[in-house]
């Protein structure tokens, strides 16, 4: 195989990885973003909320490995909305005692 060829399938996979990653940083975001938006009925003592902020932790990392710029600044727009729903709970746990 020549080295073209081979430089060809190495991009050819690390595009598949690319989209892999991204599709798997949009599932973990959904998720996150569900339980985010839990109610203090259903998770009095914010145990959904804690995993939820690991996994924001999580995807923040992941999101920088993502070579794809449309599809990073994308993902980047939904952890900023996910961000922003794990503040707003926290600031509602705030204040429910």
């Amino acid at each position: 195989m020549s080295a073209t060829a081979q430089l060809s399938k190495l991009a050819e996979l690390r595009a598949k990885t690319d989209r892999e990653l991204v599709r798997i940083i949009d599932n973990a975001v959904e998720v996150d973003l569900l339980l985010a938006a839990n109610e203090f009925v259903v998770d009095p003592a914010g145990l959904l909320h804690h995993r939820a902020a690991d996994i924001y932790a999580d995807t923040v990392m992941l999101v920088e490995k993502v070579e794809n710029v449309r599809a990073r600044r994308r993902l980047e727009g939904r952890i900023r909305q996910l961000r922003e729903s794990l503040e707003q709970r926290q600031a509602q746990a705030g204040t429910v005692v």
